[in-house]
């Protein structure tokens, strides 16, 4: 192999690499261990091996800073809500609703009026910390730049979900985080293509309640979708999710992206003839 190639190949090694075992910094703190990936190492090598000559395009998306309060879909970003079950039909909402807050000014929200006024997804864009009652009493607090998601009153599940504007290799991940003072109880979920791959339950307030969740690598192609999601009741389900990153590894060219995709399908086999060596009884 040519210096330049073995080059080429070991970039392509350390982009995979980063992008499956980065761990994550989120408002100050360091979250211990990393966010799990599955297959981590067998997946990145072959990414290193296969992905050869295609061409890098490293790209983050984060739902957070690229939230819209005026457009849904936002391009690669989309708002929206299930019914049970979870898996059903996407569904947009599609109304953009100022919600009063303290100290002020409003925060954002986009909901469908007849579930009611607080199951949709939520945004602070402001500069400082803002209360907002929810239900009754119950008191939910975001951060500056918080996006934040609630369930309907009827389970539906509040979800914010990512489309895949190429074909690449994606991983996604996030840490959902309990907003309402008087404690969150949810379910948090993430998902491919509509089918979940990872999920937990978060219950309290703060980061005491964090429940990182992590998933991938994907081999998406235009079009796919991967998503984040919040059931429970309506009362006492407002949900942070904090450090959200869609992260896409490479684009490879078509005749890559069709050889990548038929190595992926024999890693079952490869995992299942995999043996241990033993040394020789003679030796």
């Amino acid at each position: 192999m040519k210096t330049c190639c073995k080059t080429t190949l070991v970039s392509y090694s350390v982009a995979a690499l980063s992008l499956f075992s980065r761990a994550t910094s989120i408002k100050g703190r360091r979250v211990k261990g990393q966010i799990p990936i599955r297959n981590t190492s067998t997946i990145a090598a072959l990414v290193a091996l296969v992905v050869g000559t295609a061409r890098l395009a490293s790209a983050q998306y984060d739902p957070s800073l690229m939230f819209s309060p005026t457009i849904n879909p936002n391009g690669i970003w989309s708002y929206g809500f299930e019914s049970v079950p979870l898996g059903s039909a996407f569904n947009l909402l599609l109304a953009p609703v100022p919600i009063p807050s303290l100290p002020g000014p409003a925060i954002d929200s986009w909901q469908s009026p007849p579930l009611g006024n607080f199951m949709g997804v939520f945004y602070n864009g402001t500069a400082a910390i803002q209360t907002v009652t929810t239900s009754g009493s119950e008191i939910s607090q975001f951060d500056p730049g918080m996006l934040a998601m609630n369930a309907g009153p009827n389970d539906e599940y509040a979800m914010v979900q990512f489309t895949a504007p190429v074909n690449g290799i994606y991983t996604f991940h996030g840490i959902f985080e309990g907003i309402d003072t008087a404690t969150t109880v949810s379910s948090v979920y993430l998902l491919e293509n509509n089918v979940v791959v990872d999920s937990g339950s978060v219950v309290g307030f703060g980061p005491t309640s964090d429940v990182p969740l992590g998933s991938g690598p994907f081999l998406l192609s235009a079009g796919d979708t991967l998503a984040y999601a919040v059931g429970g009741l309506t009362a006492n389900s407002m949900t942070a999710l904090i450090g959200a990153e869609v992260a896409a590894a490479a684009v490879p060219e078509p005749s890559t992206f069709t050889m990548l995709a038929g190595g992926l399908l024999l890693l079952p086999f490869a995992a299942s003839i995999r043996r241990p060596l033993r040394k020789s009884s003679g030796a």
